[in-house]
């Protein structure tokens, strides 16, 4: 009997312990870790050495050789038919010289009764102008003397003078209106040149706004446009670089951009008489306006502003960074050439130090 409750305990005993066992969790493999990048590493950075050679500020500039004044003429009054063209590709023009035009429809007779309005608006109101000095100064008269008189008729005139001014004005704005319709309607050459293209339309086919006649004029030379022409003089010689050519030019003129805000035209003539240049020829023009010769430079992308002063990162002797305050002077930057964007550095920097440019 004592056996088997020993047997029996055994059993128990083995039972909690399978038991045990499959309460416990699965093992699981240990999950790595992902491996963190350095700063070195995440991020690239770029440096240079602080060099001595020249700091040179100057303009370069595009220039394309053709005619100097180049007008395109479109009808923008679209959809009615030619009435007329009176030139022809290759034909001489002169200013103020009419070369096509469109159908005006009832708009001349429209102009007609604006000027009629006109014309009465402004007699009636000389009239009225008149009668109500005329009335002012009757009154002032009476009141002077102390006779008795109407208010009532200065004040119609004056309202009949303010109907008036407002006609007069809304008569105006319809003529003006009416005439910028009509000048629409007609091709006027403003310079005198040669016609260079003309759409190829027939007599009553209907007109649309796409460019109509192309005027030029017979002046060539090479144009160019810039923001700043601080540098170049009317008159002075320049060398243009056209492939491997070289062009002298004198600067003709310099006019302000009617297309482009707040830009200049420049024209360059070629010194050289009777020198063959085809329409469309690329050069380059070059001014030199400042220049710092055998000084400490740096890149200009290098400089910062940091609390207010100049500054730039160094990289010390561990490897670094650290801010230095420095003094800058002639500073270029926002040119294509790699070798013309410097900034010179005037104290703070000494000859062969790295610095961190981004």
């Amino acid at each position: 009997m004592r056996r088997s409750k020993k047997i029996i305990l055994l059993f128990l005993v083995a039972a909690l312990m399978f038991t045990g066992c499959g309460l416990l969790p699965a093992e699981k493999s240990t999950r790595k870790m992902p491996v963190e990048k350095t700063d070195t590493e995440e991020r690239k950075i770029s440096t240079a050495i602080v060099e001595r050679g020249d700091v040179t500020d100057c303009i370069t500039a595009e220039c394309v050789y053709g005619s100097q004044k180049s007008e395109s003429l479109s009808f923008n009054t679209g959809n009615e038919p030619i009435l007329g063209i009176y030139v022809k590709e290759g034909d001489a023009v002169y200013a103020g010289e009419l070369l096509a035009e469109i159908a005006t429809g009832t708009l001349d007779d429209e102009i007609e009764e604006c000027k009629r309005i006109c014309k009465q608006t402004d007699t009636d109101l000389a009239y009225y102008t008149q009668k109500l000095a005329f009335e002012t100064e009757r009154q002032q008269i009476a009141k002077r003397y102390g006779r008795k008189f109407e208010t009532k008729t200065l004040d119609d005139l004056a309202d009949k003078k303010a109907v008036l001014e407002g006609e007069k004005k809304v008569a105006d704005l319809r003529l003006a209106e009416a005439e910028k319709q009509l000048k629409g309607r007609r091709l006027v050459a403003s310079f005198d040149g040669v016609v260079t293209y003309l759409r190829p339309m027939r007599m009553w086919e209907r007109s649309n706004t796409q460019t109509f006649i192309i005027i030029r004029s017979a002046d060539t030379g090479f144009m160019t446009s810039l923001d700043d022409v601080y540098g170049f003089s009317v008159g002075e010689m320049y060398q243009l670089e056209s492939g491997n050519d070289i062009i002298p030019c004198t600067l003709a003129s310099v006019t302000e951009s009617t297309t482009v805000k707040d830009r200049s035209n420049l024209i360059f003539i070629p010194l050289e008489a009777g020198l063959e240049i085809e329409d469309g020829t690329r050069a380059y023009v070059k001014i030199f306006r400042q220049e710092a010769k055998g000084v400490l430079f740096i890149p200009t992308d290098a400089v910062r502003t940091i609390g207010g002063r100049t500054a730039v990162y160094v990289q010390n002797s561990d490897g670094m960074r650290e801010i230095r305050y420095i003094e800058i002077g002639l500073s270029v930057k926002g040119l294509p050439e790699k070798s013309l964007n410097r900034t010179e550095v005037i104290s703070g920097l000494s000859e062969g130090e790295i610095i961190i440019i981004r």
